[in-house]
């Protein structure tokens, strides 16, 4: 036993280790190639799309022509843009609000103790990870002039002529906001769900001894106590929410007569359907600083709970 310690020692004192600048170079041997490649991904496109901005440029006949700010300035008096800039707040705090009231919902739901909890956690997150083709198909049969939708309400009466809900300019948005939140909510679900999980039971019992019932308690105490997982959840969705693509994409393509056409579905309609690559580029910034901003309200109000979190 002596003999395999002594050895282990000796083992241990050969190996030669690192000293703190050695260990610095190789940080950066390991890590420099992959931060390159990575930010030439990101940069070069970012750098290369900003500049197509200041360009009149069209694809089928590769004209260049230097137009200065001349597609960034047309943005502000541009109708479609403002018009699809309005459907992307719409739609963003429309999925936004109805995924995380029914993602708190289902949180309370599965925090209670009750038969079968552990499965329908786990069937909870079904939604979310369905490819969007396969949810777009799903829904697009429900919703159609023909579908499931429409058969159940004209059983029940409630309606005596088939409506296409995303064919129509009056409803499309309002289905592809329900389909987009029933992608989203098991997301807030999970999260709220870890959050109310981490609030000490004594603080319910307490209040339940003093006299307070459900619904103040959850007024007073579980929304307060809530709130910072709340605000990461809608900051996170609205982000998301507000650069979606595919499943609006894939539900309407913008339709109908553009009832549900995005930014981020402008710019491609600008790019590879009227092949004005310069334009197309000036909304895609357009669309990425707004991102930005909503990123940048995301990381100061984490920083600020973190910081709160960190006094209380």
């Amino acid at each position: 036993m002596a003999n395999q310690s002594a050895k282990s020692a000796s083992r241990n004192r050969s190996v030669p280790r690192l000293k703190f600048r050695d260990e610095r170079i190789f940080y950066y041997v390991a890590l420099g190639p992959t931060t390159l490649v990575i930010a030439l991904v990101v940069a070069l496109p970012i750098i290369y799309t900003f500049g197509l901005g200041f360009f009149i440029q069209n694809t089928l006949i590769r004209t260049w022509r230097f137009v200065g700010l001349s597609n960034y300035s047309d943005l502000l008096t541009d109708a479609d843009f403002w018009f699809a800039f309005w459907n992307g707040v719409v739609f963003t705090v429309g999925s936004t609000a109805v995924a995380t009231v029914f993602g708190l919902a289902i949180a309370i739901l599965l925090d209670c103790k009750f038969r079968g909890r552990g499965p329908l956690r786990a069937l909870v997150i079904f939604p979310y990870i369905v490819p969007s083709i396969v949810v777009a198909f799903i829904w697009k049969f429900i919703f159609s002039g023909r579908g499931i939708l429409n058969d159940f309400l004209g059983f029940i009466g409630a309606q005596t002529v088939s409506v296409p809900w995303l064919g129509d300019q009056r409803y499309a948005m309002m289905a592809v906001i329900l389909i987009s939140a029933w992608t989203w909510f098991p997301f807030a679900a999970i999260t709220l769900l870890a959050a109310i999980q981490n609030v000490p039971d004594n603080i319910y019992e307490a209040a339940a001894l003093d006299g307070a019932g459900p619904v103040r308690r959850f007024f007073h105490l579980t929304l307060p106590l809530l709130a910072p997982a709340l605000m990461v959840v809608v900051l996170i969705r609205a982000i998301w929410a507000f650069r979606n693509y595919d499943m609006i994409w894939l539900l309407t393509e913008g339709g109908p007569i553009g009832a549900t056409e995005v930014l981020p579905i402008m710019a491609y309609k600008e790019a590879f359907g009227l092949f004005r690559m310069g334009h197309a580029s000036a909304v895609s910034v357009s669309l990425m600083v707004f991102v930005t901003l909503l990123a940048a309200v995301h990381f100061r109000v984490g920083a600020r709970l973190r910081k709160a979190y960190d006094t209380s």
